[in-house]
């Protein structure tokens, strides 16, 4: 059981790296050309967000599990999938919105294609520093301050909605929310157990197979029961035989 979680916590720990990283790279400074580019602008803040979106599910085990499940379980049991997919789908929509978090607080996005294209604000993202008025500064710092307050209100929000979430959890779980993690542990014990019955199995064929050639002075037939073993399962049904059976 520590083994489990310790892959899980290793897992989440890497994706979580991993979209950091994807951050870093795509978070480079916001190219401005002062002129409408709003297909930039759009594809700025769009592109990350679904590409850590993609990615947090594409690395999310549980959810494979479970959308494997989801369109062959009966109606009584799809409600149950149904909603465990959808809360992995709005964790990886949470994760993929701290970028627009970024985007947000960093101002320069913001500065650049959400001014008021009046004259005075369209070439402020142009403009060098030390070459601003009074009346410039005053401007620019207001679309940041507006920027930084909007990342920051959606950062409330990515963080206040699964707390809210977490208080209804604190009541005593239904017979439908029981259900449900009884589903989910399952779902999440299948892979591992899988592995294991089928691991014991194959040890418990090949020292079969071993011991019968070994007592019947064949052991140098030992080397080729594993391959043996392979094609036999891959034979259909009616002519499949044991290996041990040759004569």
């Amino acid at each position: 059981m520590e083994n489990a979680q310790q892959r899980w916590v290793c897992g989440r720990f890497c994706t979580y790296f991993a979209v950091f990283v994807i951050f870093l790279f795509l978070g480079r400074s916001f190219e401005c050309s002062c002129r409408p580019q709003r297909l930039d602008c759009s594809l700025y803040v769009a592109l990350p967000f679904f590409i850590t979106f993609l990615f947090v599910l594409w690395t999310d085990r549980s959810f494979h599990r479970v959308g494997r499940h989801l369109f062959s379980a009966d109606r009584r049991h799809a409600c149950s999938f149904l909603a465990s997919c959808c809360r992995h789908i709005t964790e990886a929509a949470f994760v993929a919105l701290l970028w627009v978090v970024c985007v947000f607080i960093g101002g320069d996005w913001y500065v650049c294609c959400m001014n008021d294209h009046s004259e005075q604000q369209a070439k402020l993202a142009c403009k060098n520093t030390g070459w601003l008025s009074e009346e410039e500064r005053v401007m620019l710092a207001e679309l940041r301050n507006t920027s930084r307050n909007i990342g920051s209100f959606l950062l409330f929000a990515i963080v206040c909605v699964p707390a809210v979430t977490q208080l209804f959890r604190w009541r005593k779980p239904s017979s439908g929310e029981r259900q449900k993690l009884y589903h989910k542990l399952i779902l999440e014990q299948e892979e591992r157990v899988l592995k294991e019955t089928l691991r014991k199995c194959a040890r418990e064929r090949l020292t079969e197979e071993f011991e019968r050639r070994i007592e019947s002075d064949r052991w140098e037939e030992c080397f080729d029961v594993a391959e043996q073993l392979i094609k036999a399962s891959a034979q259909p049904a009616a002519a499949r035989a044991s290996p041990g059976d040759e004569s």
